[in-house]
């Protein structure tokens, strides 16, 4: 029976394979754009993975948030997230941490090695603190921006933070990252290009945004490595 990566080191080559395989990831927040990232990156050939939700499963999120099916309904996203991952590779090895990002948090992650992460989460002061504190760790980090609200999946760009438009969220981060000092013209982003169809309180969302913004994420992270 072929390897269920034969395709992917015929494209990449055996030594860029081996390199992602050994890198461990850091994934926060498992909805539309972190869960495509993440299944993106287990079947792309990494192995290694940290990650990091605190919310379960609610019905409105099987429109859009491709790890999910009716079964998981009211159970906690990072133990689906785990089980998906290893349904597909039985060899991953992923830490999985039931909780919200916060100063706390963070810190206990100090004892695990991390060569990239992905901020997927929509708390503003919690996606700060992510940049404040991989940046001090030197790690890159690649944070998402927002995916609501829009519906074409070819405008989404990464870029660096200082050079981002249209974006209300990354107007609020520029400006918070700013004020605490962080130079933002080191923060790569993935951001719409696509004017907001609504801006209304609540967040609307189909799947073509945050699954284009996912599988841009885990592209840039396989391209960074290779």
């Amino acid at each position: 029976m072929d390897n269920i990566f034969d395709r992917t080191i015929s494209l990449i080559g055996d030594d860029a394979f081996k390199t992602i395989s050994d890198k461990t990831i850091a994934i926060f927040g498992l909805g539309g754009v972190g869960g495509t990232c993440f299944e993106s990156l287990v079947r792309s050939g990494f192995k290694h993975f940290i990650i990091m939700d605190f919310d379960v499963v609610d019905p409105s999120n099987l429109n859009r948030q491709i790890l999910y099916t009716q079964k998981d309904i009211g159970l906690p996203k990072v133990e689906c997230a785990y089980k998906k991952a290893l349904d597909i590779n039985p060899d991953c090895s992923i830490v999985y941490i039931n909780g919200k990002v916060n100063k706390e948090s963070l810190g206990n992650l100090d004892i695990y090695p991390i060569d990239f992460a992905v901020d997927a989460i929509d708390d503003t002061s919690a996606k700060k603190e992510l940049v404040k504190y991989f940046q001090n760790r030197n790690v890159p980090i690649l944070m998402s921006l927002g995916m609501a609200n829009r519906i074409e999946p070819k405008d989404v760009l990464i870029t660096k933070l200082n050079k981002t438009t249209v974006d209300p969220l990354a107007k609020k981060m520029r400006y918070e990252l700013k004020k605490d000092g962080v130079d933002i013209s080191n923060v790569n982003v993935a951001f719409s290009i696509e004017n907001p169809l609504k801006r209304d309180v609540k967040l609307s969302s189909m799947m073509f945004v945050p699954s284009s913004a996912g599988l841009n994420m885990a592209s840039f992270i396989v391209k960074y490595f290779i």
